[in-house]
């Protein structure tokens, strides 16, 4: 018996490692062993002032650092009973959109596009495809920009804060980038257009997948969390009563499972789950990509994600222009501090997050709880490579490898936030 092993598999946010058993051509064992130290950020924000901990906990990640502040922002809300304006929800959901571009972008054609192209990086792609790596640069840039003008920097926000925002923009900075959201749906149908012609194997996970849904619109900052094939929903406050953790030997990161049954967030949970509520324009692209819910195919989840750049830029454009005719205001609201603990969720770019918070009379911080998408999702990766795995093995190594690699990296896992 050989064991294949890719130490630090490239391409993804993380450190990890795929161990593979093969024998006379059988594939025995196989592990995605995360190998980043545990960083504690639960501990960490134990006796800190409750306004302190979103500046905290968006540390867990300098990628989709605004899905944490805002989750824990929404959690310690819920704890001190705060209820925010209309406008700042909106700004609030205008700024997870910003990380969903700049995300996407990233992913899509940094880490994953190489693998369908015969090339080991994107730095080739630029010299032989420059228009490709030129609209990637262009939808990362609105993301890191929309991201800039609603929490005052790309990454780590400072302007969103318990009860709504310490400042927002002017019109005149809103109408901009209003105008270029709507030019972004361009790039955006473009991007489905090129992962289409990408072929993927033919290939369904046997796990279930989770999102959160909204009856009124794509859910991303609000709603309850649904199964696929349970067909339940229930509210996302209440993470704790069907999603269970454990610890697992091989891992830094726990493994987490609903109901004895591994299970996926992310895209293509989310596309499956809410396509009903995607614009008309995502919807199409979808479809002329040869995409209809509901796939099981785990390497679709590169598709969803471009599918749903298309829904972020028409989706985004919308919400600045109802900000520049809402009227109200984001500035924070009054409240009282007192003890108490909070629950929210919110859709990172990688799936549902889920943070909890519990602060004492005086305001400070006495537990927390944080399950992010990857930590969701590695379970569910496992048993996708062990299925997968056999269609493969007769490959040549190298081809067999990189397959494995390719369904590692269209979960678009984030290992730093899974051992946060």
């Amino acid at each position: 018996m050989s064991t294949l092993t890719v130490e630090h598999v490239a391409r993804i946010e993380g450190h990890g490692t795929i161990s593979v058993a093969v024998d006379g051509g059988v594939v025995g064992e196989i592990r995605m062993d995360v190998v980043e130290p545990a960083r504690l950020f639960e501990s960490m924000v134990v006796g800190r002032r409750f306004d302190e901990a979103p500046l905290i906990t968006s540390r867990i990640c300098g990628i989709c650092s605004p899905n944490h502040a805002l989750t824990s922002i929404k959690a310690l809300e819920a704890a001190l009973g705060v209820e925010v304006s209309e406008r700042t929800r909106t700004l609030r959901k205008l700024l997870v959109y910003g990380s969903y571009l700049q995300n996407h972008a990233t992913h899509l054609y940094l880490f994953a596009a190489p693998d369908y192209v015969g090339m080991p990086s994107v730095f080739p792609l630029a010299e032989t495809h420059p228009e490709i790596v030129e609209r990637a640069l262009r939808i990362k840039k609105l993301g890191n920009e929309l991201t800039s003008l609603l929490a005052g920097r790309s990454v780590h926000p400072v302007t969103p804060v318990v009860g709504g925002f310490t400042s927002e923009p002017d019109a005149r900075s809103l109408e901009d980038i209003r105008r270029r959201l709507i030019d972004a749906a361009g790039d955006a149908a473009a991007t489905v257009e090129l992962f289409s012609a990408f072929e993927v194997p033919e290939f369904a996970t046997a796990g279930e997948m989770l999102a959160m849904v909204d009856s009124e619109d794509y859910a991303i900052y609000e709603g309850d969390v649904s199964a696929l094939d349970g067909g339940w929903r229930r509210p996302a406050n209440e993470y704790r009563s069907y999603i269970r953790e454990q610890v697992v030997e091989h891992s830094n990161a726990k493994h987490s499972t609903i109901d004895g049954r591994t299970f996926l967030v992310g895209a293509l949970a989310r596309v499956n789950l809410s396509w009903s509520q995607l614009t008309n324009r995502a919807r199409a692209s979808a479809m002329r990509a040869g995409f209809s819910p509901v796939s099981r195919n785990t390497f679709h989840n590169n598709l969803c994600q471009a599918v749903e750049l298309v829904d972020a830029a028409e989706r985004c454009a919308r919400y600045v222009e109802e900000v520049l005719t809402m009227g109200g205001t984001s500035a924070p609201v009054r409240y009282s501090v007192g003890a108490g603990m909070g629950s929210a969720a919110t859709e990172a770019p990688r799936g549902t997050l889920y943070h909890s918070i519990a602060v004492d009379d005086d305001g400070i911080v006495t537990a927390g709880d944080v399950i992010t998408p990857t930590a969701q999702n590695l379970a569910n990766l496992e048993a996708d490579m062990r299925a997968f795995a056999p269609t493969v093995v007769g490959l040549p190594e190298d081809r067999f490898v990189l397959a494995l690699e390719q369904l590692v990296r269209a979960y678009d896992p984030c290992l730093s936030c899974s051992v946060h």
